[in-house]
């Protein structure tokens, strides 16, 4: 399996989980103003967006990979088994 997000993809993931953050979450507002700090520094188009969306990229994979791909001893040998979760 393959998924690969882009980086208006990612930029949205962030807008929506920010927001909820911001908004539901009973930070302190000191907490709200470094949030909000934090997502204006990663803005669609900027160089940490970029850098942010693939380094999610990269974890998605790696955790689907883990999940997807292991290796597992039955009746004596090794083999690859595929995670039924």
């Amino acid at each position: 399996m393959q998924l690969r997000m882009e980086e208006d993809e990612a930029w949205s993931l962030v807008a929506v989980v920010t927001s909820y953050v911001v908004d539901d979450s009973g930070v302190s507002q000191d907490a709200k103003e470094s949030i909000r700090q934090w997502r204006r520094k990663h803005a669609e188009g900027t160089v940490e967006m970029a850098a942010l969306a693939d380094g999610m990229n990269e974890a998605i994979g790696a955790y689907i990979e883990a999940r997807t791909d292991r290796q597992v001893r039955k009746r004596g040998r090794y083999g690859r088994a595929r995670s039924q979760k």
